[in-house]
Formats: structure tokens, C-alpha cells, sequence
């Protein structure tokens, strides 16, 4: 953070973390996308994959969204490199650290949706995080599936 965050007003500080937070939310959208394509490659079990691959297809969606979301705010097209995965070598060990990043994401989310303003945005943020909820809820059925 340079000194001339001190200089902002309080509008522009709460516009630069919102945007901040967004940038975020696109790495971790693409990070989990990528992810999820890596564990499909991991189990052959029909059941597990598709659950799988509706979050995996879900996360391309939501990189999308908050895509249009920054745009709408700043007048900017943004585009976030997708970045390295490195899965556990245990499948069982990728499903819970996908519950834990679905819960997180849920968090960060919300926090999200309460510094928008437009009912549009905010409607956007609430289909993301029931999404993010489902994923969590599919990779705790595969859990109890695999375990």
C-alpha cells in the first residue's frame, strides 16, 4: 500500500478494496477451475466426476461474472492468467481442501456483496455464493462417498 492510499477519500479507499477483493475472486474462480479439471483426471468413478465437473463448470462461470462486475465498476476489461495447481497426491486429501476453498470462498463472497451497491451486482454475488454452497455440499457427498 503506497502513501498515496492515505490521500484517497474513504469512496475511492472502499472502491479500491472492492476491486481488490474481485481480483481475487477471479484467481480463485480460474485456480479452482483448473483444480477440478486436474481431479477429474484423478478418479474414473462416474458419480464423483460429474459432481465434479459441475463445480468445475461453475467456476468458469463465476470468473465471468465478477469479469462483467469489474468491468461494470471501472470501464476496464480484465483478464486474470491462469495460474499453477499443485494437487495433493492423495484424491481424498484434493476434496477436503476444496471443501475448505468453497467455505472460504462463501466468506469472502459475502464480504463482496455488502460493498455493491447495485441490485444487479448483488444479485450476481448471490447466485455465485449459493453456487459455491452447492459445490461444498457435492464435495462433502464425495467425501462420504470415498471415506
Amino acid at each position: 500500500m503506497g502513501p498515496d492510499m492515505y490521500m484517497l477519500n474513504p469512496k475511492k479507499q472502499s472502491m479500491r478494496k472492492l476491486l481488490d477483493l474481485i481480483k481475487d475472486a477471479m484467481k480463485d474462480e480460474r485456480y479452482d477451475n483448473k483444480k477440478y479439471k486436474m481431479m477429474m483426471d484423478m478418479t474414473e468413478n462416474k458419480e464423483i466426476r460429474e459432481n465434479i465437473r459441475h463445480a468445475y463448470e461453475d467456476e468458469a462461470k463465476h470468473y465471468r461474472m465478477f469479469q462483467e462486475i469489474y468491468e461494470d465498476l471501472t470501464g476496464e476489461d480484465i483478464e486474470i492468467p491462469v495460474p499453477k495447481v499443485e494437487l495433493a497426491d492423495r484424491f481424498v486429501d484434493n476434496v477436503k481442501s476444496s471443501i475448505q476453498g468453497e467455505l472460504k470462498a462463501v466468506e469472502m463472497y459475502r464480504d463482496i456483496r455488502a460493498m455493491l451497491t447495485s441490485k444487479k451486482h448483488r444479485d450476481i454475488l448471490y447466485e455465485i455464493i449459493t453456487d459455491e454452497q452447492e459445490h461444498a455440499t457435492r464435495f462433502v457427498y464425495i467425501y462420504a462417498m470415498i471415506k
